[in-house]
């Protein structure tokens, strides 16, 4: 089967939907298929519901689109189609093959958009054959503007790196990856070690100067982090922490440091209870409460009979995630669309 993929981000910009989609790509590859992502190389990084984003309105890209379109495919996967620019104009173009969409965004400011713009954007879904949410809390924000035929797939993850990875914590460290931005979190974790004396703090990903200056000297601030060297980082971790305050359909970087058997404390917010198999593989705790996130993080800390058993609980738990798993149901629903 050819599976054609369209990307509205910036493939090589950090990302979860990104994450998803080249994992597919190459799960669906190694298991026999043609499938190939196009994805913007002119992009222009906006501000959307909470995060930033790399998209495209580049006359380069739309006539490459274009090209990539007209390439012979069985399947066309639109991830995120409604962003602006190039997910609607692949729905409008005229295609023979079944289009596929998947929605993630588990923002409130999403489910508002798609409240007050639902009349434009509900003939557009109609014109895709099937709709997948990336999990329940993306189809309960995209409940309004839904077409009829809807599944719900998490979303895909080559946990092969990370569950090969040979653990060599450092005493006290605990890790965090990921963007600075509002909604990860971050001054949350920052207020926690100062309760934790004798814990240090490393980041992975771009912060702000203003988040920055909110640290101790026990921080130390990486910046932004290939994707391939992050299996190295969870390996010298003690525990990991991610303390987002919502928005998060799931939380791929929490799955990726369970995989890799380190302990995590995270929020407890929709996304991580389903990750975490509500709350049996991590330990959960309000978000915003950087009380809360230091006590559990002491825990962790101090006990390594419960970091042991939350490394063997979260390796199970992020099994369910792996790309093998992902594709296969992907792939069960690409074959019901195909003619008899």
């Amino acid at each position: 089967m050819r599976i054609a993929h369209v990307l509205p981000y910036d493939a090589r910009q950090p990302g979860g939907v990104q994450v998803h989609t080249l994992a597919l790509s190459d799960a669906l590859n190694a298991m026999g298929h043609q499938s190939e992502v196009f994805s913007p190389r002119k992009a222009l990084r906006v501000q959307m519901g909470g995060t930033r984003a790399d998209l495209s309105f580049h006359p380069s890209d739309l006539l490459r689109l274009r090209d990539f379109l007209r390439t012979p495919h069985d399947i066309l996967h639109i991830q995120e189609p409604l962003l602006p620019s190039i997910g609607p104009l692949a729905l409008l173009h005229p295609d023979a093959a079944p289009n596929v969409v998947t929605l993630h965004s588990a923002e409130p400011a999403a489910g508002s958009f798609y409240r007050r713009v639902g009349p434009l954007l509900r003939p557009l879904l109609r014109r895709a054959d099937l709709a997948i949410c990336a999990t329940d809390i993306s189809r309960e924000i995209a409940a309004e503007i839904l077409p009829t035929r809807v599944e719900t797939i998490f979303p895909c993850l080559d946990l092969a790196p990370f569950s090969s990875v040979s653990r060599s914590p450092d005493p006290d460290t605990i890790l965090f990856v990921g963007r600075d931005e509002p909604r990860k979190g971050l001054p949350t974790l920052i207020r926690a070690l100062d309760l934790l004396p004798d814990a240090r703090l490393v980041v992975a990903g771009p912060v702000s100067s203003a988040t920055k200056r909110l640290a101790n000297d026990r921080t130390t601030f990486l910046g932004p982090v290939p994707h391939d060297e992050v299996p190295k980082l969870l390996s010298t971790a003690t525990c990991a922490a991610f303390p987002a305050t919502g928005g998060e359909a799931l939380g791929l970087v929490l799955i990726e440091a369970m995989t890799a058997g380190v302990p995590v404390a995270a929020s407890d917010i929709s996304g991580y209870r389903i990750a975490s198999d509500n709350g049996s593989a991590a330990l959960l705790s309000p978000p915003g409460d950087h009380v809360a996130l230091a006590e559990q993080l002491k825990r962790l800390l101090e006990d390594p009979a419960l970091r042991a058993r939350l490394a063997t609980s979260g390796r199970e738990s992020a099994d369910r995630f792996d790309a093998r798993h992902i594709a296969e149901q992907h792939l069960s629903l690409y074959r019901s669309l195909q003619p008899s």
